[in-house]
């Protein structure tokens, strides 16, 4: 069976698992996936590390938090103006802080010293006109500073952004220490086989709505869906801080 196939299954058990709320015997999934006849053969290679297997099944999810007890987290992501730091510019910061059960989210558009190009406009759906009365990046980053303080930062392709952003934080006196955890590797342990672990690729085996744009805040919703997916594949019952997971 395809790897992606074989975990895009799994995600469906894991869905119909969350809609119930409670463990269910293995012939309730077998329907949940239209099988007929003995499904246990069928249903336990696609049983990953987010299933507890016991008389029925259940998720690990409902024996531990995530992000886990005592650890603050927090999902970043950027939009720029192209790929390359220094040159390049950013026109977007969203993030959303998880901690002891609070949520909190952040979203700005950036005023570059450039307007974006005709691609990243259709990319993005941010217009140049959006960016004119937005504040320049050093306002957006004395605001958003105060949340990654003390925090694990989850970002999807981590040094893409960090490229960016460290150097803008560092020119306003910000160190950023904080330890970064990437999506992109942890996925690649996670879910081996597949073709390609870009956002994009990752959204269609978790069956995630597809993105017709690329935001800052929908890419950090969707990378803090991939991390919580993951973060379970690779804990299985054994729960860790992600920082240490993503070492």
């Amino acid at each position: 069976m395809e790897a992606a196939f074989r975990y895009r299954l799994a995600t469906r058990l894991a869905r119909r698992l969350r809609a119930e709320g409670r463990p269910l015997p293995m012939a309730a999934l077998g329907a949940a996936l239209g099988l007929r006849g003995p499904v246990e053969p069928v249903l336990r290679p696609l049983l990953d590390g987010r299933f507890l297997l016991g008389e029925e099944v259940g998720l690990w999810e409902w024996r531990y938090p995530f992000p886990p007890h005592g650890e603050a987290v927090v999902v970043l992501d950027l939009e720029t103006t192209g790929l390359a730091p220094g040159l390049n510019e950013v026109i977007e910061l969203a993030l959303v802080r998880l901690e002891g059960g609070r949520r909190e989210a952040f979203q700005s558009l950036v005023r570059p010293a450039r307007p974006p190009g005709p691609f990243i406009q259709r990319l993005t759906g941010i217009r140049a006109q959006d960016l004119e009365g937005a504040p320049p990046l050093e306002a957006v980053l004395e605001r958003a500073y105060p949340l990654l303080q003390g925090a694990t930062l989850v970002i999807q392709n981590a040094p893409f952004d960090l490229a960016f952003l460290r150097p803008a934080l560092e020119a306003l006196g910000y160190p950023l220490e904080n330890p970064v955890v990437d999506t992109l590797p942890l996925a690649r342990r996670a879910m081996r086989g597949l073709k390609g672990y870009g956002l994009d690729a990752l959204s269609q085996v978790l069956e995630l709505p597809p993105r017709r744009e690329h935001r800052a805040l929908m890419d950090v919703e969707r990378t803090l869906a991939v991390a919580y997916e993951v973060y379970y594949m690779l804990t299985s019952g054994s729960p860790c801080p992600l920082r240490e997971l993503g070492r």
